[in-house]
């Protein structure tokens, strides 16, 4: 039983050396455009190559979420109070107004 586990562990090490690195490249999980905070409310702009009609385009994805801590551990919801609120439309504000910008000004990376 134990020269099975070693024999498996070993084919598993070759596996994964041999694995092409652009494969491994693409696995990598995405990182955000950017990231716009006030208080406990974030928003984070995402950046998705989409394959349309006409070729490929860029498309921008808005995610909003309260963080907070709960003991030692970090969490997120999506629920807010009033306050929240107001800072969640002043965050949405700045960072549609700041991507927006980007746009027309054409600072997009591409």
């Amino acid at each position: 039983m134990k020269k099975l586990f070693v024999l498996i562990t070993i084919i598993a090490c070759f596996a994964v050396t041999a694995y092409p690195q652009e494969k491994q490249d693409s696995l990598k999980t995405n990182k955000p455009k950017a990231t716009y905070q006030i208080g406990n409310v974030k928003v984070t702009v995402w950046e998705n190559l989409r394959h349309g009609r006409y070729g490929e385009y860029t498309e921008k994805t808005y995610e909003v979420e309260k963080i907070y801590k709960k003991g030692e551990e970090w969490k997120s919801t999506n629920s807010f109070d009033l306050t929240e609120l107001l800072q969640l439309r002043a965050v949405l504000d700045k960072a549609i107004s700041e991507e927006a910008v980007k746009v027309k000004e054409g600072k997009e990376e591409k």
